[in-house]
């Protein structure tokens, strides 16, 4: 499977920060059905901006070219601080954003018929990120996740070098090495079921994906 079967060029544009969301989010969609090999002229071309910095730059460009345009931002430490930046950078854009993101992923029609879709890691509400909204595809009967947790705390207590503001992606980690198949790219892992794609935060997202594209 490759991202490039959706060519630059396409009518409608998915910007993520980095290549872990955009495996993550085209192995999820293909669990619930959409086929990236023979992709439909709906399918966006999934950019990986590089940082979220570079994404917001890309975002008010890619709306004057594209019909739908799609954003996946970690929340990180303050949903409100992330979702104001990104408002003050869209005034005058034609976009009608609420005041709020929309827990079930924003989706903005202009009055030209254009489309701009808003997704913040995890889910709309909570600071966090990518890690974060893994965490809620991670199997609910799992035995080894809450270990991972107390784990990764002890491997903090005798030294280990990771910020606290990258906890959970320690802890992401350290579980995805317990698995079968030790350490799998988050991608690969969605597609090797070790995550659970019919999660109910899985379901939002992609019902988010198709509101936008479909």
């Amino acid at each position: 499977m490759t991202a490039a079967k959706v060519k630059p060029n396409a009518a409608h544009r998915l910007i993520v920060e980095g290549r872990d969301d955009q495996w993550s989010i085209i192995e999820l969609t293909t669990k619930h059905g959409w086929d990236w090999n023979n992709p439909g002229p709906h399918y966006p071309y999934i950019d990986d901006a590089k940082g979220d910095t570079l994404a917001l730059e890309a975002l008010p460009v890619t709306l004057r070219s594209c019909r739908r345009v799609g954003i996946v931002l970690d929340a990180d430490i303050a949903v409100g601080d992330r979702w104001q930046s990104l408002c003050d950078r869209l005034t005058g854009s034609g976009f009608p954003l609420p005041d709020q993101p929309d827990p079930a992923g924003t989706v903005a029609a202009a009055a030209d018929g254009r489309r701009l879709g808003v997704w913040l890691m995890p889910d709309n509400q909570n600071p966090g990120k990518l890690e974060d909204f893994l965490a809620l595809l991670v199997p609910p009967d799992d035995p080894c996740w809450g270990w991972s947790e107390e784990s990764t705390a002890h491997a903090q207590q005798l030294g280990a070098g990771f910020a606290q503001t990258d906890f959970i992606k320690a802890r992401i980690h350290t579980w995805l090495a317990w698995q079968e198949e030790p350490a799998l790219p988050f991608g690969t892992a969605i597609r090797a079921a070790t995550f659970a794609h019919d999660a109910d935060a899985a379901r939002r997202f992609v019902a988010w994906m198709e509101r936008l594209f479909v």
